[in-house]
């Protein structure tokens, strides 16, 4: 007969038994959160990789612009609407790695560069140099633009890098509401037309303050770099003074009347910066949160692919109805305001176009880098 000791004993043994199949998912979730969050600890100090891409991305759109003899509307300002994007995308390269730091200094280096690649492009147009020695005034002005250019470029890249460090860190609970997921998307989609808002304001101040002639349309025509589908309007370059007006489209943003194709491929900079950075950012906060790779269930697809989606069509969206309305021009001489023909450089088809191909761009991009992640982590 078994005593009551041994009855008591046996039960507990029991007990014992039962609760480690209990224990063990834990201490393997444990485990993997561990081993996760050990791979963020990895690297420290500059991150070579997240100005890497930023820089052979700039490069590339840089290069192709260049193939048109007319350089199109999106030339000048795109450096500066690409820039909290262009931060944003070095934020999310470097928490591939660790989740220590902002990467200040790699979005710095890469807004820099990204103008840099614009500005020898720029020179490298037929006519520059020689209408940069017409004047110290007409160069002092071209260059003080670029200057102007560069500044946003780096000054918003180091904007867009700790925005970008803010709304994706580390949270206590372990899911984000949709609710937060699109408020941050609507942040940093309208990023580029707020950043447009200051450029252009910063831009008329430095006409002014040289008393410059104002341009025929208003400086916030820059808003048109956003869409890459646009009535073309090519200009004849084969007259005399074709040198000075592509010295003009250059640097002076009001004169810039249309493109010269119906595509723009630089115009999609900004969506390749953004689409590109949101979609690594949702997928390391997945992986942080879950301490998991990545899963492909059609829920998550489908609302990855949204948020994708979404920021595409916020970023195009109130270019696309500000500039549909039409820009009316008007020629100022000193006191003399002679009104002209308002500008329609959007048709219906167009418009369509361009609220379709926002969105397209960026969910390619998400689903790009998502396939290469899983695979990577196969």
């Amino acid at each position: 007969m078994n005593s009551p000791d041994q009855s008591e004993s046996a039960t507990t043994s029991t007990d014992r038994v039962d609760e480690a199949p209990l224990a063990k998912p834990g201490t393997d979730s444990v485990t993997k959160v561990s081993s996760s969050s050990a791979a963020y600890r990895q690297v420290s100090g500059f991150d070579w990789t997240a100005p890497g891409v930023v820089i052979l991305i700039s490069a590339f759109f840089a290069i192709t612009a260049r193939l048109y003899a007319q350089p199109a509307t999106s030339f000048v300002p795109i450096v500066v609407l690409s820039a909290t994007g262009c931060g944003l995308l070095v934020t999310a390269i470097r928490k591939l790695r660790t989740f220590k730091g902002v990467g200040l200094l790699e979005a710095t280096l890469s807004g820099f560069f990204m103008a840099l690649f614009q500005f020898i492009v720029a020179i490298t147009y037929p006519g520059v140099f020689d209408s940069l020695r017409l004047g110290q005034i007409l160069r002092d002005d071209f260059l003080i633009t670029w200057g102007l250019v560069a500044l946003f470029s780096i000054t918003f890249s180091i904007a867009g890098a700790a925005l970008g460090h803010l709304v994706f860190a580390p949270l206590q609970q372990p899911l984000r509401s949709a609710f937060s997921y699109l408020f941050t998307i609507l942040l940093l989609a309208l990023a580029p037309t707020v950043v447009a808002y200051l450029f252009s304001a910063s831009f008329d101040f430095n006409h002014g303050f040289n008393q410059f002639i104002p341009g025929p349309y208003p400086t916030l025509r820059l808003l048109s770099s956003l869409l890459p589908w646009q009535t073309p309007l090519p200009i004849d370059l084969n007259s005399n003074i074709s040198n000075i007006i592509i010295f003009s489209l250059l640097w002076r943003i009001p004169l810039f009347l249309g493109n010269p194709a119906p595509f723009d491929l630089q115009a999609l900079e900004p969506y390749i910066f953004n689409g590109a950075a949101l979609a690594l950012l949702i997928l390391i906060m997945y992986r942080q949160n879950s301490g998991t790779a990545y899963k492909s269930s059609a829920s998550g697809w489908m609302i990855y692919l949204f948020l994708e989606a979404a920021i595409g069509l916020v970023i195009v969206l109130p270019a696309n109805l500000w500039v549909m309305r039409g820009l009316q021009g008007v020629l100022q001489l000193h006191e003399i305001v002679i009104p002209i023909r308002t500008l329609t450089i959007l048709n219906p088809l167009t418009f369509s176009l361009n609220l379709i191909t926002g969105p397209i761009v960026c969910i390619s991009v998400g689903i790009v880098l998502r396939r290469f992640l899983s695979r990577r982590k196969a």
